[in-house]
């Protein structure tokens, strides 16, 4: 039988994508989600996460926005003037270029890792906002660091060339990084059709000719103040929650016969 893995990135973002998340999760269009543990709702997401136990939670490892985990002075080489992530960009530079330190890099997420578990989550899987841990530096890190702290799987970029984005994050995920095997599963889609409203068509082509296990990617998020505040990605985060939540999508998932599972079932 399919498995299918709908994963919400961002949880912990702010309260509105926490609600959305929960919503779309008692709704039965996602399965899992990843915590962003320096999110301004973090907190509030744990929480949510604990009277939903059957929602899977892995680590959404965070180099690119807002404060470090770890403490400020340990990793500086990854921090812009301000001692915040400094953007995707100038993230992306720095891993590319050396300047973000290795030992930084991994005493970073260790830091994540600790901070979710102090969070009461036991992490299923780890990804990366703004797919950071496609870039092979990063992921060599990742899979020399996380079946240590217990984390053995993590999103694969396994998917069609059509868009730009999904171009660049695909070819940064097939070049070689060391370290030890992590699960993936055997396919991976959203990237092409984030803040679409018909999330349902592009679930449903995947699932009609992936075998085994796929993962969806969304981004559901109420775009009220606090979202505008914290991310430019706001109202489109609306239109991935009322996809998520119309009856297409949860007709494409009971058309599929495929299994909805969590990472946990990899």
């Amino acid at each position: 039988m399919k498995r299918l893995i709908v994963n919400a990135d961002d949880f912990g973002l702010t309260s509105g994508v926490n609600r959305a998340v929960i919503e779309c999760y008692l709704a039965g269009a996602v399965t899992s989600t990843t915590l962003l543990v320096n999110g301004q709702a973090a907190v509030e997401a744990a929480l949510e996460a604990a009277d939903n136990p059957g929602l899977g939670v892995g680590l959404h490892l965070n180099l690119s926005a807002g404060p470090p985990t770890a403490d400020a002075g340990k990793v500086s080489s990854l921090l812009g003037p301000d001692g915040n992530f400094p953007g995707i960009r100038q993230a992306l530079w720095r891993l590319t270029t050396g300047r973000a330190r290795a030992h930084e890099l991994e005493s970073e997420i260790v830091a994540q890792v600790e901070r979710l578990r102090e969070l009461g989550i036991r992490p299923t899987h780890i990804d990366s906002h703004h797919h950071l841990h496609a870039h092979p530096r990063l992921r060599s890190l990742i899979k020399r660091t996380c079946p240590r702290l217990g984390i053995t799987r993590m999103r694969g970029y396994h998917m069609p060339l059509k868009s730009p984005k999904a171009l660049a994050v695909a070819m940064a995920s097939r070049l070689p990084a060391p370290g030890n095997a992590m699960q993936t599963p055997a396919a991976f889609s959203g990237i092409e059709v984030m803040g679409s409203i018909n999330l349902a068509a592009e679930l449903e082509r995947r699932l009609a000719r992936e075998g085994d296990a796929l993962e969806f990617m969304c981004h559901p998020g109420y775009a009220d103040e606090a979202l505008s505040r914290a991310s430019s990605y706001n109202e489109p985060r609306q239109t991935e929650l009322d996809s998520l939540l119309s009856d297409d999508f949860a007709a494409a998932i009971k058309r599929s016969g495929a299994q909805p599972v969590s990472f946990a079932a990899l």
